[in-house]
């Protein structure tokens, strides 16, 4: 059983005509899709609204076999992220979250959900950014190690989102001593390290992954480094790519745990359907 936690939201994507298409997404939200599509037993907790869009978003969980029994229903609106496409196909964001959907979710609201038995939680984005969701799912990686789960975070960090950047360090730092795989991309490593000095591993994880998008993704350990080539893909959009990698690793992990290169390798190969297509829809099957 994976728990993936954090945020389900709306992106309003330009297309060529010059229009917004209205496309499901959150990093949480992508990677607990692409865990249902590979077959995982899967549930998505976070706060989905109770308006359309809110609605549109339970309709993909359902349809990607993620079960919504931990899902909180918020009164408030859809959280929307307006994306920016360059010429690579490299997404930048502005994100709507005052007064909205994503924030709303409480530290009760977790304990009185949490299930039973659960073997991973997955967490990240924009739930270890905004309050009230921000002590929520700290509190839920506590309850996750107390009960012998495994912890894998990716903070896919948006820096414009982040009032307050050393309330959230220390928030993170504390996250990280719970956490056993934790996910970088080179634009998250950056910001982090221009505060904290390279030693991850005394925070807590016992693996490191830095990916560089067509540059592939290092895994790391205490003993070791291994690099892993990108899959070649003509791009569409990255949009999606790193949540896809992590749904890969996750899965493969699990299944095998002394084995992080083949999860890595098999998170690439994710990574390049992801590209491959508009928006972070997964395949209806994958591979």
């Amino acid at each position: 059983m994976i728990v993936v936690a954090g945020e389900a939201l709306i992106d309003l994507i330009p297309t060529a005509s010059g229009d917004l298409s209205i496309n499901p997404g959150g990093g949480p939200f992508n990677t607990a899709r692409w865990l249902g599509r590979l077959g995982a037993d899967v549930a998505f907790l976070g706060s989905i609204a109770a308006d359309p869009l809110g609605q549109r978003l339970r309709d993909e969980l359902v349809d990607a076999r993620v079960a919504l029994d931990l899902v909180v229903t918020s009164a408030l609106p859809t959280t929307v992220a307006l994306a920016q496409l360059d010429d690579a196909g490299s997404a930048s964001y502005r994100f709507y979250t005052d007064g909205t959907s994503v924030p709303d979710l409480t530290t009760q609201q977790v304990q009185a959900q949490w299930p039973p038995t659960v073997d991973a939680l997955y967490l990240g984005g924009l739930g270890l950014m905004l309050e009230p969701v921000a002590s929520a799912l700290t509190d839920a990686v506590v309850l996750a190690r107390e009960r012998g789960a495994m912890v894998m975070v990716d903070p896919n960090i948006r820096p414009s989102l982040i009032e307050d950047r050393v309330a959230y360090l220390a928030r993170l730092e504390g996250v990280l001593e719970h956490t056993d795989v934790l996910k970088l991309s080179v634009d998250d490593a950056a910001w982090l390290l221009t505060a904290w000095e390279p030693t991850l591993f005394a925070r807590g994880p016992r693996i490191v992954i830095l990916t560089a998008g067509a540059e592939g993704a290092t895994v790391f350990t205490a003993a070791t480094e291994t690099h892993i080539p990108a899959v070649p893909v003509e791009p569409v959009d990255t949009i999606g790519a790193g949540d896809s990698f992590s749904a890969g690793f996750l899965l493969r992990w699990l299944q095998a745990r002394d084995d992080v290169v083949d999860a890595t390798r098999f998170g690439t190969r994710l990574a390049s359907l992801a590209c491959a297509q508009r928006g972070a829809r997964p395949p209806a099957a994958v591979l």
